[in-house]
């Protein structure tokens, strides 16, 4: 209930715009916007992912995917991954090794899960 009290919040006090102008778009899927009375400064620039769409007769909106935030805390980086705390508490150890790096993948593992224990040992003593 509180995150719905929440969106609706953000909606009622944020600046809505609108522009009336041309739209170019190919079967390259481009897609330019062209205002009729183009004035620099009038609006702020974005860069942002999402999911874009154009309906069939021809409106077209863009909602950005939220930036999520990291719901772990980072223990220690190591050279091919991490070590964190999770949300609910556990401890969690991520490596990556590629197969085409040139290194001994076990002894990478390995040797980087050696310095993971080492950093979980060094936190448990700080908590």
């Amino acid at each position: 209930m509180k995150k719905y009290f929440n969106d609706i919040h953000k909606l009622m006090n944020c600046q809505h715009t609108q522009k009336s102008g041309m739209a170019y778009y190919d079967d390259t899927h481009y897609f330019l916007f062209a205002p009729d009375n183009p004035v620099v400064g009038s609006m702020p620039r974005f860069h942002r992912l999402g999911i874009a769409q154009q309906l069939n007769d021809g409106s077209f909106e863009f909602v950005p995917k939220p930036q999520l935030k990291t719901q772990s805390l980072l223990i220690k980086k190591l050279a091919h991954g991490r070590v964190s705390k999770t949300k609910d508490g556990a401890i969690q150890l991520t490596l990556k090794v590629y197969c085409d790096e040139g290194v001994n993948i076990s002894e990478t593992i390995a040797a980087e899960a050696l310095m993971a224990r080492d950093a979980i040992v060094e936190y448990q003593l700080k908590r």
